[in-house]
């Protein structure tokens, strides 16, 4: 799912950088809601299999959340030297990354639960 739905977000974002009008609007709301599984499933894919480091390994997961700070200034810069259409060229990319990941995880079918102090 986590595979489809990159997929999705980056032909999404090829619309809004390629169409005008209501077409880009849409598409750059279908993003948002093609984006709400992702963070979970990343997170829940990272920290699997740790253990007793479930607690520290989610930490650092978090901890290493640098997209929302970074890739906002550098979709500014695209965007004030040229326009914001193909400033979404950036997340467009982020998606690439994240389809990467997903691929790399493609054959966790079994996620076992446990508990950890």
């Amino acid at each position: 799912m986590l595979a489809g739905y990159s997929i999705i977000n980056m032909g999404l974002l090829a619309l809004a950088v390629l169409s005008h009008g209501k077409i880009a609007v849409y598409a750059l709301i279908g993003v948002e809601f093609f984006m709400s599984i992702m963070f979970p499933t990343i997170f829940s894919l990272s920290i699997r299999g740790l253990g007793a480091k479930t607690k520290e390994g989610s930490s650092l997961v978090i901890m290493a959340i640098a997209g929302g700070a970074v890739f906002p200034v550098i979709m500014g810069r695209l965007s004030d030297a040229s326009n914001i259409q193909i400033a979404y060229i950036v997340p467009a990319v982020c998606f690439v990354v994240v389809l990467y990941f997903a691929l790399k995880n493609l054959k966790v079918k079994d996620v076992q639960l446990s508990m950890a102090h």
